[in-house]
């Protein structure tokens, strides 16, 4: 019998080392060092009549230990013993393989936050899409931090600024250009100084558009 846990996330394996609790004490517990014991322990038993309950701990990280582990699967399936598959660090491949054993699986697996693309919001900013970067504001501005949004803006505007110099078409005039690159400069000084809240300061450049 296999269980398995996978991830990180502290609170989920402290969890699933609870709810394993039940199914006994652990009599073994192996390491990549340890892995050439694991076999044997497929078919060992208690003196005592206890239950084996085997942990093996990351031994899936290194290649030699991995190897043994993926072709004892089986036989540690079938096994009347327990066996407990720690893997913090598995990717989704072993992930995959160990479900197809595991009578039941753990999933500790840190939850991702979405990708913040501040991108998005540079783009419109730069096309003088006024609804469509207020909209988009209101999807970022809590995501990442401000200063990492204002660096965006102005590493884009920057971009918008030369090709205006250079002559190009452009929804902005060389005016304007000066004047909302001097908003973004000062908004970051300003921030740093605590005269202005840098959010604020971009939520008025993005409505002054």
């Amino acid at each position: 019998m296999i269980y398995t846990i996978v991830g990180t996330d502290t609170n989920k394996r402290e969890k699933a080392y609870e709810t394993l609790q039940k199914v006994g004490a652990v009599s073994s517990h192996i390491y990549s060092e340890q892995i050439s014991a694991l076999e044997a322990l497929t078919e060992a038993s208690s003196l005592f009549g206890d239950k084996v309950v085997v942990n093996l701990i990351q031994t899936m990280d290194i290649a030699s230990s991995r190897d043994e582990v993926i072709r004892l699967l089986p036989t540690m399936k079938e096994s009347k013993n327990v066996f407990i598959i720690d893997e913090p660090f598995a990717d989704a491949n072993r992930f995959k393989r160990l479900e197809k054993y595991a009578d039941k699986i753990f999933d500790a697996r840190e939850e991702k936050k979405k990708d913040v693309d501040v991108f998005t919001l540079c783009n419109l900013f730069a096309r003088r899409d006024k609804k469509g970067a207020w909209i988009e504001w209101m999807r970022v501005r809590d995501l990442d931090s401000p200063e990492a949004i204002q660096g965006a803006l102005w590493w884009k505007w920057t971009m918008v600024w030369q090709d205006v110099r250079a002559g190009k078409p452009s929804k902005f005039s060389l005016q304007e250009c000066e004047d909302i690159g001097g908003k973004l400069v000062r908004s970051n000084i300003e921030a740093h100084r605590g005269e202005k809240d840098l959010k604020v300061a971009l939520e008025e450049i993005i409505l002054s558009l």
